[in-house]
């Protein structure tokens, strides 16, 4: 654990707007137009909705069909376009329910909840410009619920689009069981992208700290235990993605360094505690990629619902005399969940380590099982519980064992604003 960053995830754009779509559909539309009040049983756009109800929940897809004729029978009732938007939404079709929303908001063309939600159907489908536009449209709404959700859309899609600035933060408090410690890694950034996003010059604040490394001249040796870095560091960096294909980004950052405990000179005795100030050189690279099965509403399992993420990071530090470190990890997993309360992830972790020193500590392999929660869509918290199995495949202290296992649970925050 000791001497490993955790780097935020350069390569991480954004996936659209922060508030799902089914809220703002709200409860499915009641098939109460004006034109079908003398409607009755044998007429075929009555007898056309009756089956359409008892289709829907069990056979959607069987249901949609059904709507579809009725678009036929009755084009201008802006029930069942919207009601064909609202299943379609379900059947994982966002095409074809942007289709059907227009059509609705043509016939219905002062209905702000159409156009919040034609715009919530424009921001999933990556087409944020457009989103932006009718988002903006509606945040002067006199409707102030509306006017509130296109305010707060246009500000979460910002993330989506390479503003000129960018400002993020990163957040994630853990617990390791095998150290009985609480660890707090904390990054600010604030920055300027430039050609694209694909370069970004950035001043930062980093912070590191965990509740139990101790070292001092007043420590005895037996006593001294470091666990994380300790420290707060100040600096300037600059990341580049080389490649637009391949979500890989080179950095570099420099700064000062306070150490937050005392430590000592290597290899001076008597001990010395060396300057809490020092220079900080990071230079290296990292990546992230995930991929995701991604089955529609109607097929969705336990068992097609699967993703697999892979990190890594390769860098060199100056306050380790420029040891280069290497750090991968693969998760691979099912959503248990996903849903109106959030999202609950099962997986499998394989985690490498390794150092161009030896260092025991950076030679590692570890694997096991977690579960991760999100419980809120569209918000960038999330929970992990982990119970992992390590070994260490360079020559250890005789006060060591060469295996372990830990329980590490970490709250992870990652937000721009």
């Amino acid at each position: 654990m000791r001497n490993i960053k955790t780097w935020l995830m350069y390569t991480l754009a954004a996936t659209g707007v922060l508030i799902p779509i089914k809220y703002a559909l709200g409860d499915e539309p009641a098939v109460a137009a004006s034109e079908q009040a003398d409607y009755k049983p044998g007429n075929p756009i009555y007898d056309r909705w009756e089956k359409y109800y008892n289709l829907v929940s069990m056979q959607p897809a069987k249901a949609e069909k059904v709507l579809l004729e009725l678009t036929e029978l009755s084009p201008n009732d802006p029930n069942v376009w919207k009601s064909l938007a609202y299943l379609q939404i379900n059947l994982n079709k966002p095409d074809d329910a942007l289709v059907s929303i227009r059509r609705a908001e043509q016939l219905l063309p002062q209905d702000e909840q159409l156009k919040l939600q034609q715009a919530y159907l424009l921001a999933q489908q990556k087409k944020t410009a457009e989103a932006i536009e009718v988002f903006q449209g509606l945040a002067t709404s006199s409707n102030q619920e509306v006017a509130d959700k296109a305010q707060q859309a246009v500000q979460n899609l910002g993330r989506a689009v390479n503003k000129p600035t960018f400002r993020d933060i990163y957040i994630a408090p853990s617990y390791e069981s095998r150290f009985n410690a609480f660890i707090l890694p904390v990054k600010v950034r604030m920055g300027k992208n430039f050609n694209g996003g694909r370069v970004q010059l950035y001043g930062f604040a980093n912070l590191n700290r965990d509740s139990k490394s101790k070292s001092g001249i007043n420590i005895s040796p037996n006593l001294i235990n470091i666990i994380d870095d300790n420290v707060f560091i100040l600096g300037v960096g600059a990341n580049y993605q080389p490649w637009l294909k391949l979500p890989i980004r080179l950095y570099a950052e420099v700064g000062g360094r306070y150490d937050l405990i005392d430590r000592l000179e290597e290899n001076q005795y008597p001990p010395k505690v060396r300057s809490k100030f020092r220079e900080s050189v990071v230079l290296g690279a990292a990546g992230y990629q995930a991929w995701e099965a991604n089955p529609s509403a109607e097929t969705r399992t336990l068992f097609n619902d699967y993703f697999t993420d892979l990190y890594g990071n390769i860098g060199t530090y100056s306050r380790e005399d420029y040891n280069v470190i290497a750090d991968f990890t693969l998760r691979s997993g099912v959503y248990a969940y996903r849903g109106d309360t959030g999202k609950v992830q099962i997986y499998g972790k394989l985690r490498g380590l390794a150092d161009s020193k030896a260092f025991f500590y950076n030679n590692l392999i570890e694997g096991g099982a977690g579960l991760s929660w999100q419980p809120f869509n569209y918000q960038p918290l999330k929970l992990q519980v982990e119970r992992l199995w390590g070994h260490y495949y360079r020559s250890v202290p005789a006060s060591t064992s060469k295996n372990y296992n830990n329980t590490h649970i970490q709250l992870v925050y990652f937000n721009e604003f």
